[in-house]
């Protein structure tokens, strides 16, 4: 370069000595010396070029090996950037990709001062329509510099985002085709990119371009791959998947996760519009409506059939300001769609959208249109299947309606299964089914399936609505905008539809009705459907023919039957009711009505209702009430015996205007009266038979309902002579079981309550009363039913009307309107209460039993033979019952006798069975009634009472065992014998003697033992006075003084002795006298201690424990001391081996207690009680211990202890000892007493 620099300055110092010769020294003096000088600063700059050249190769060197070691686009960018940044010492480098087309270029790596920059990869790039140096570059495919950015409008945006000052852009070419745009600038001051900085830039460009072809070649070969796989995993899941909606939802889904959006779906055009059959979004992204959203890029895409892909939406110049505004609305920065096509015109778009700006690469419009293709495959294959279902429902739905015609005879079922079939076939909201009436010129609905059920029935004239143009043209027709004929629907049903197809049902060359289908949701009908309809009301035809061919068949039959049926009536025996009600059902069958009502006349001669076959709650009510005889022209007929045909029920004047209402109400439109005559009511029944449907009744209706009027009759005079006689063998029976309840029953006025409520059941009557006669008077001694309360206990006169004439008469008064009569009224308060019908027989005693109606009513002979009979049932079950109160009285009364005597009285059966033990009995055997009655009285006593025959009559002496006692009673007997003289049963009286006998015992061995105690010392003494006066011997001091010390000790016991016995009698006439002292029980218990154990014989010892302290009782020291000296002789008596006898005294509260306990033989448990009893002694006390004894020691004891105002008590165990307890009142303290 220098040398072309020299050059030119030796060419401009030439130039210059052609002008002045001197100028040219001069010139070349100064050229020699300049050119020294530049010589100079060229051999600087060589050297720093030679530098800089060098740092260039090493820079190629270094970019060639890390691009020869990267393997992905971002790495070689990356390495590019870096060496560009660090070789031109510039701010910001950036990697540019452009698209195969050359249209598009978008940001894919930027680095400014060593660090990513996050928005590069964001920036999109119109090259066709935006100015850029970018954009320049690709077009141009040649690297150009810009030294001041800012003045510049190529660069826009780059100022703007970096606040670039000068920038350099180099393209990468490969073969013919920049592939992308290296993007260097400075960001701080201004510089100059000199045509060598850009060959550098080229250089390294060049060198990248290979590494990033051969990178990005592996990754778009890997990225195909990919795609190929996920379209083919989509193509497989939409031909295998059995639920298409499924697998076309999971289809968009994968393609949407595959493109990076956040939004895809498929939209196609149907004939109702457009709709999204499927779509997905990620987690907080807003699905498509199905509402036919304006879409703009979708719309696009479907109108120029081909694809649209915006990587900017707001700076598409491909959308207007409106769609971009719909799509800002929906959150979309970047969408594709592309057409899905399937052998034509397209069916619709496949539509994926992201939430940010991004630019649509070759790979993703790629997949887009491939997965598009196996949509549209997918679709185009489902709906041959849809089609192909469809053809098959039709003919399924064709075969069905063939078995609904073949197989239904009934009208109203082939109607609606044929609504509900084609409803369904051909995806109806709902169905119709009108029938065509030529007289009348009216179309009638039939059937119905998804409309009001109501509607069935309805009429309106044939030559309206889309039906009227059907008749007239006699073909299908089709009614797309059914809301624009709106003037001609019939009916606020058939508001709202859309759609509707009206074909007419055609026989022969008549139009038998019409068929319908309709939509609300906008979706046309096609010819096909009409098609269908059409075959549909052709099977309408043919059915609606069969039908009325078999109904007329099935008319005939059910005349047919309706013979019969009469004939079975007349051949049976029922009950009248049953009959009646056997007439309706069968008058309805014969004539093929919908319901019948038989009406019979009453006693007042108003018809009741009697007999009802399906008959409506309308009519029910209407007849619930009675009918007057002047009830209009269908009684009047009745009366005459004439038939009565209405098919226009409602405007037929002759009916009464109730009847027509009610009628009315019930959907019934025709009646058919036919009278009806019983032979024991007379004429004027009928019989009457509504109809639900429009009918015109023919002579062979009218002959039918002649035979039925004579049917009946014959029928109700079999069927009464029936009911009479069921009615006479139920009222004996009946009387039977009255007469065995009454029997049972022997409480008068239980027998009268159960009299009203038989007589009332008997005569199925609604009130009965029983009078008696009392004082002259009829009282009420019983009623039931209505009035009954007010009447009971009611008088009347016994010779007044009604009830007075039954008794006075002695015969049956029976009235049919007795209640019609204000003074019999004013007599019966039964008649006043609302009863009329009367009937009235004598009761025996003078009473009377009446029966009451509340209606008129003939009482039969057959009633009254019945009441007769129950009231001769009542009057002998009054006297038993009478008589039974009688007897039962007296038996009370015996009763009474027996249980308050005090003799046991038992009474046996001719069985020797016990039929009465009475409560003195159970006392004296210990026995219970209860278990006594029923057994003989060996069983229960084990001894007979009975005496022997040899036994002379009175009182027998015989013992029993009451427990472990032995008890003796004083038996006497009486035998009863029946009129035969055969022994019926004995009475046995017995009284318990036991006490008695022992009483007598103890005296018997009182005397014995006071004998033996008076004659002992009485022996002594006379032995030795005997002794003292012999002459025969000489006593000497001595032993006279002996003896007559055993006189005085035996003088003494005998005076014991006496003074025991003066204390008995003293005791049992309370002439005992005790003086209540200040006693202290010490003293007295230690001086009979001391006295006692002078005379003990064994080896007794005492203990006594008494207080320190003086113990003062109030008692009388010598009876006090009596009593210790008893209990402390017995102790020692009754302990016969010696042992130890304690003594004890104590203050307890306000008493003092004394103790006397021993170890000798003890008291047995059954003698406790009777030891303190007087003369009594031990069961076997002589023989445990060899003593005796007067048996009253105990016993003074007692009445001793009882007079101080104290009580004594023993508790002992057989064999371990007896302890005798005595308790004193507690003495007043000295000083306080008086």
């Amino acid at each position: 370069m220098w040398t072309t620099e020299l050059h030119s300055a030796g060419l401009l110092g030439l130039a210059g000595a052609w002008e002045s010769l001197a100028g040219s020294l001069a010139a070349l003096i100064v050229g020699l010396a300049v050119g020294t000088g530049f010589r100079l600063r060229a051999a600087r700059r060589h050297a720093a070029a030679m530098a800089e050249g060098e740092r260039e190769r090493d820079s190629m060197r270094r970019i060639a090996a890390e691009l020869a070691r990267t393997s992905d686009v971002e790495g070689v960018a990356r390495a590019l950037l870096d060496e560009i940044a660090a070789l031109f010492g510039v701010d910001f480098v950036a990697l540019t990709f452009v698209s195969d087309d050359g249209a598009e270029a978008s940001g894919f790596l930027g680095r400014q001062n060593g660090e990513d920059v996050d928005w590069w990869p964001t920036v999109r790039i119109d090259i066709e329509h935006e100015p850029s140096g970018i954009g320049t570059a690709a077009r141009e495919a040649i690297g150009f510099a810009v030294y001041d950015v800012g003045d510049s409008r190529v660069s826009a945006r780059l100022v703007q985002a970096t606040g670039a000052k000068s920038a350099a852009y180099v393209p990468l070419i490969t073969g013919e085709r920049v592939i992308a745009v290296i993007s260097a600038a400075s960001t701080v001051d201004h510089r100059v990119f000199s045509s060598d900085d850009l060959t550098v830039l080229q250089a390294l460009a060049s060198e990248a371009t290979i590494a990033l072809e051969r990178t990005r070649s592996t990754l778009a070969l890997g990225e195909a791959l990919e795609r190929e796989r996920l379209v083919m995993s989509i193509g497989r899941r939409l031909r295998t998947e059995l639920d298409a909606a499924e697998a076309l939802r999971a289809a968009v889904e994968q393609a949407g996760r595959a493109l990076g959006a956040n939004r895809c779906f498929v939209r196609l055009t149907q004939a109702s519009g457009v709709h999204v059959v499927a779509q997905w979004a990620e987690a907080g992204t807003g699905p498509i409506l199905d509402d036919g959203t304006h879409l703009p890029v979708s719309d696009l895409a479907l109108r120029w059939e081909r694809t649209v892909a915006v990587g900017d939406v707001e700076h598409s110049s491909d959308l207007d300001p409106q769609g971009i505004s719909a799509l800002r609305a929906l959150g979309v920065g970047s969408v594709a769609s592309t057409p899905v096509r399937a052998d034509g015109s397209p069916l619709g778009v496949l539509t994926a959208s992201r939430s940010h700006p991004s630019a649509w690469t070759h790979g993703d419009v790629a997949l887009l249109e491939a997965v598009a293709v196996e949509v549209a495959l997918a679709l185009r294959l489902g709906f041959l299947i849809d089609e192909n279902r469809e053809r098959l429902g039709e003919r399924s739905a064709l075969l069905r309606a063939a078995e609904v015609v073949s197989g239904e005879l009934e009208l109203p079922a082939v109607l609606q299964r044929l609504a509900d079939e084609v409803a369904a076939l051909l995806q109806a909201d709902a169905s119709d089914c009108y029938l065509y009436d030529r007289e009348r010129g009216v179309l009638r609905c039939a059937a119905v399936h998804g409309l009001d059920p109501s509607l069935v029935g309805f009429e309106f004239p044939a030559d309206r609505g889309l039906s009227g143009l059907a008749i007239r043209e006699g073909r299908a027709l089709t009614a797309t905008e059914y809301g624009s004929v709106a003037d001609e629907i019939p009916h606020p049903a058939y508001a709202g539809f859309t759609d509707a197809i009206v074909a007419p049902m055609r026989w022969s060359d008549g139009v038998r009705g019409v068929l319908g289908v309709g939509r609300r949701r906008n979706e046309v009908y096609t010819a096909r459907d009409s098609d269908v309809l059409e075959a549909f009301a052709a099977l309408a035809s043919l059915a609606l023919r069969n039908a009325e061919t078999f109904s007329r068949s099935t008319r005939q039959a059910r005349v047919q039957r309706g013979f019969y049926r009469i004939a079975a009536v007349l051949g049976e025996s029922l009950t009248r009711a049953e009959t009646l009600e056997a007439v309706a059902q069968a008058a309805s069958e014969a004539l093929g009505g919908a319901a019948a009502a038989a009406l019979m006349p009453a006693a007042g001669g108003e018809l009741v209702l009697s007999g009802a076959h399906n008959l409506p709650d309308a009519i029910v009510e209407l007849f619930s009430e009675p009918i007057s005889p002047d009830g209009g022209a269908v009684v009047r007929a009745a009366l005459h015996g004439r038939v009565i045909a209405a098919p226009m029920l409602g405007q037929d004047e002759r009916i009464p205007q109730a009847w027509r209402d009610a009628a009315t109400r019930a959907g019934l439109s025709c009646l058919l009266s036919v009278p009806v005559v019983s032979p024991r009511d007379g004429a004027g029944g009928l019989v009457a038979i509504f109809f639900d449907e429009p009918r015109t009744f023919t002579e062979d209706d009218l002959e039918l309902a002649q035979h039925l009027a004579r049917a009946v009759r014959g029928a109700l005079e079999r069927s009464e002579l029936y009911e009479a006689e069921r009615g006479a063998r139920s009222l004996a029976q009946q009387l039977a079981r009255t007469g065995r309840l009454l029997s049972r029953e022997l409480d008068p006025e239980a027998i009268l309550d159960e009299v009203v409520a038989q007589a009332q059941d008997l005569l199925h009557a609604d009130g009965c009363a029983i009078r008696t006669v009392e004082s002259g008077e009829l009282v009420v001694g019983a009623a039931s039913g209505v009035g009954a309360g007010e009447t009971i206990g009611s008088r009347s006169s016994a010779e007044a009307w009604l009830s007075g004439d039954v008794v006075q008469s002695r015969s049956p008064v029976a009235l049919e309107d007795a209640g019609a009569d204000a003074r019999l009224r004013e007599l019966d308060p039964m008649l006043a209460a609302g009863n009329t019908g009367f009937l009235g027989v004598p009761l025996g005693g003078g009473g009377v039993l009446a029966v009451y109606s509340t209606r008129p009513r003939v009482w039969r002979e057959e009633e009254i033979d019945a009441l007769l009979a129950l009231a001769a049932s009542a009057a002998g079950a009054l006297a038993n019952a009478e008589l039974y109160q009688r007897v039962a009285l007296e038996r009370e009364r015996s009763v009474a006798i027996l249980a308050n005597i005090a003799d046991g009285i038992v009474a046996v059966d001719r069985e020797g069975t016990v039929v009465l033990w009475n409560e003195a009995a159970e006392k004296i055997t210990g026995v219970e009634a209860a278990d006594a009655l029923g057994r003989t009285p060996a069983e229960v006593l084990q001894r007979n009472l009975e005496s022997e025959l040899s036994t002379p009559p009175g009182d027998r002496l015989v013992s029993i065992m009451r427990g472990r006692e032995e008890v003796w009673l004083s038996v006497s007997e009486a035998v009863m014998r029946d009129p035969l003289g055969v022994v019926s049963g004995r009475i046995f009286a017995f009284r318990d003697i036991s006490a008695d006998r022992l009483v007598e015992q103890m005296k018997s061995d009182f005397v014995s033992t006071v004998s033996h105690e008076l004659r002992t010392p009485l022996t002594s003494i006379y032995g030795f006075a005997e002794t003292l006066l012999r002459q025969d011997v000489l006593f000497g001091d001595a032993e006279r003084t002996t003896f007559l010390g055993y006189i005085a000790s035996e003088s003494q016991r005998l005076t014991q002795i006496v003074d025991a016995l003066l204390n008995v009698a003293r005791l049992d006439t309370g002439d005992l006298q005790v003086h209540l002292t200040h006693t202290d029980v010490r003293e007295v218990v230690g001086e009979a201690v001391e006295s006692v154990q002078l005379g003990a014989l064994n080896d007794h010892s005492f203990v006594v424990e008494l207080p320190d302290e003086p113990v003062a009782a109030s008692a009388d020291p010598q009876k006090l001391l009596q009593v210790c000296s008893i209990l402390l002789d017995n102790a020692v008596r009754y302990s016969p081996a010696g042992g130890t006898v304690r003594i004890g005294a104590e203050r307890k509260g306000e008493t003092v207690e004394l103790v006397f306990a021993d170890d000798g033989i003890g008291i047995p448990l059954s003698d406790q009680e009777q030891i303190f009893r007087k003369f009594y002694r031990g069961t076997d006390a002589d023989a445990r211990i060899g003593t005796g004894g007067t048996g009253l020691g105990l016993f003074i004891a007692r009445g001793l202890v009882t007079a101080m105002g104290g009580k004594i008590s023993v508790t002992s165990r057989e064999g371990e000892g007896s302890t005798f307890a005595i308790e004193l009142p507690l003495a007043a303290p000295v000083g306080t007493a008086g």
